[in-house]
């Protein structure tokens, strides 16, 4: 009798898996996977399980493909993580933040204001001024915009949240033009913008020069996940061994990177092993209550450069650059020079899901500097308030 009642429920299990849809089962491996693994529960006010309760009716309801990756949107949304990333998107898809963006809104006292402008990008000559308050996007209130597309199972909205959703909203849509009014100094303009687009194309790995005053500037051309910007850096650090100090421009390394590159860039401004940054995964702790926590260690490359080195950065300086800059900040020659960063939480790694085969980037561990300060709390010691700022900045350093 048992062993009847046993077949049974196997049966019964086995019938509910399959009338399930492929879109039903990535959607319960992709909330159990979040739930298991992703690191940031702790930091965001979004309730998760309401979020299985919101969305997975809805993910019954799917026959396309493309409903699919939007759902997963939606619920990327829901986490306001810029970290969180998916491998296709649809036509209406916003554009990803910080990649995409060339303006960085901050909601402050009820206001939306441009605190920065990306530099070397088309909006520099747009009209628009930092400071300004954005009024409306396509000639809809952005208040209004916020508000219809604010996460629909946040417990307590605060500035982040409504900072993240203004951002996304400036950046635009892949299939929708760029309408924006904004208001400076009692002024109303609108301008109408392309997508976010560079003035000139970078080439190379990384571009350099020798700048007045012998000092050797080295700018990483958003190129931290390419191995072979190790070897060029390198040899580029060597060629400048005879300058007076040099700046390390990270300004422009959105897109993140590798460890190794990383490390190789680190470690040629030091003489002796030291911490580099603190990990920690959640996994094991939310599962078994056993806390994973170790320190990784930088080591010195030959041949260090050991004069002054000022390192660059800001709201488009995102994930390896940001562990860069705090990295440097514990060498005794550097000084991190900027903004605020690009904030993105921790190291990410990426799976598929079975089915769809849709592709899901997330940090699944935190990361502090070697002195427990998480990396997106993370201010440059010395403070600018835009990326032009930040220049010149270093610039009136070099000449004290």
């Amino acid at each position: 009798m048992r062993k009847r009642i046993l077949l049974l429920l196997i049966s019964t299990f086995t019938l509910a898996c399959f009338s399930q849809s492929k879109y039903e089962r990535d959607f319960h491996v992709f909330w159990e996977m979040m739930d298991k693994e992703y690191a940031y529960f702790d930091k965001k006010e979004t309730d998760w399980q309401k979020v299985k309760e919101l969305y997975e009716p809805r993910a019954k309801k799917i026959t396309k493909d493309w409903e699919f990756t939007y759902l997963i949107e939606l619920i990327k949304y829901e986490l306001y993580d810029s970290h969180v990333g998916l491998n296709r998107n649809v036509p209406f898809s916003f554009r990803l933040i910080p990649n995409d963006t060339d303006a960085w809104i901050v909601y402050k006292k009820g206001k939306y204001i441009v605190s920065d402008l990306r530099s070397g990008y088309r909006i520099i000559d747009s009209g628009i001024k930092i400071g300004s308050e954005l009024i409306s996007i396509n000639d809809k209130k952005i208040e209004d915009l916020v508000q219809k597309n604010l996460p629909a199972t946040i417990k307590s909205i605060n500035d982040e949240i409504r900072s993240y959703i203004a951002n996304l909203l400036f950046a635009g849509r892949h299939n929708e033009p760029r309408k924006v009014t904004v208001s400076y100094k009692g002024s109303k303009s609108t301008f109408e913008l392309q997508k976010a687009t560079r003035i000139e194309q970078n080439s190379g790995l990384l571009y350099s020069e020798v700048i007045d005053g012998n000092i050797g500037y080295i700018k990483i051309n958003n190129t931290l996940m390419e191995n072979g910007l190790i070897t060029e850096f390198i040899q580029k650090v060597d060629e400048f061994s005879d300058t007076k100090s040099i700046i390390i421009d990270l300004r422009d390394t959105h897109s993140g990177g590798n460890t190794t590159v990383a490390k190789a860039i680190m470690g040629k401004f030091i003489t002796e092993t030291m911490p580099y940054q603190i990990h920690e995964l959640v996994y094991d702790e939310r599962q078994y209550g056993i806390k994973r926590k170790y320190i990784e260690l930088l080591s010195p490359l030959s041949k260090p450069y050991t004069k002054p080195v000022y390192v660059l950065v800001g709201r488009w300086t995102g994930s390896v650059g940001e562990a860069i800059a705090q990295g440097f900040s514990s060498i005794s020659s550097a000084k991190v020079v900027g903004t605020e960063m690009a904030k993105l939480l921790g190291a990410i790694r990426c799976e598929v899901l079975p089915e769809t085969k849709l592709s899901i980037c997330f940090p699944f561990e935190k990361l502090y500097s070697s002195k427990g300060i998480p990396r997106e709390d993370f201010i440059p010691e010395i403070k600018t308030n835009t990326s032009i700022e930040t220049y010149k900045k270093v610039r009136e350093l070099l000449n004290e």
